[in-house]
C-alpha cells in the first residue's frame, strides 16, 4: 500500500488544537477512531501503543515534520492521520525546533513491509522544503488533500 492509497479526506484535520506531543497524539487517534466507529477502549489502546513506540526515540524530523507510528494488532489496513499545528509543539526534534505537521502511521501489526513503504513515501514527501511550506500554508483539510494529488 501506498501513501496515497492510505490518504482518507476524512483523517486529516487543520488545525490541530492540542499544545504538546501527548495531546496530538490523542487527537489524531481520536480522528482515525470516530471515523472507523472503534470503542473507547480500543481508541485508548492503540494512543497508548504509539505514545509507548515513541517513548523509545521521536519520530520528529527536519522540517517541522513527525510520523508517529505503531503497528496494531487487528486493523484492517493501513492508515495516515494528517493534523497541521499552527503552533510549533516540541516533540523532540533532534534540531530543537518544534513540530507543525504530523503523520499518524497506523498499520496491520502483522504487515511490516506496508508499515515500511508507507513511512518512506512520507519521508521522501517531506523532504522537499516546498512541499512542507505548501502544507503549512493549507487552511482545510481539503487544501492538504489535494496538495498529495497535484
Amino acid at each position: 500500500m501506498t501513501l496515497l492509497e492510505a490518504l482518507d479526506k476524512n483523517l486529516i484535520k487543520v488545525p490541530l488544537s492540542s499544545a504538546d506531543g501527548n495531546g496530538v497524539i490523542d487527537e489524531l487517534v481520536s480522528l482515525f477512531a470516530k471515523e472507523r466507529n472503534l470503542s473507547s477502549s480500543q481508541e485508548e489502546a492503540i494512543a497508548d501503543s504509539v505514545k509507548e513506540r515513541e517513548a523509545l526515540g521521536s519520530t520528529a524530523m527536519e522540517n517541522g515534520i513527525a510520523i508517529p507510528h505503531a503497528r496494531i494488532e487487528g486493523l484492517d489496513r493501513s492508515a495516515v492521520v494528517i493534523g497541521i499545528s499552527r503552533l510549533p509543539v516540541a516533540f523532540g526534534a533532534a534540531d530543537g525546533n518544534g513540530t507543525k505537521v504530523f503523520f499518524l502511521v497506523l498499520a496491520p501489526k502483522d504487515n511490516p513491509s506496508e508499515h515500511v513503504q508507507i513511512l518512506s513515501s512520507i519521508a521522501k514527501a517531506s523532504s522537499s522544503q516546498l512541499f512542507v511550506r505548501m502544507l503549512l500554508s493549507s487552511k482545510t483539510k481539503d487544501d492538504v488533500y489535494q496538495l498529495f494529488f497535484e
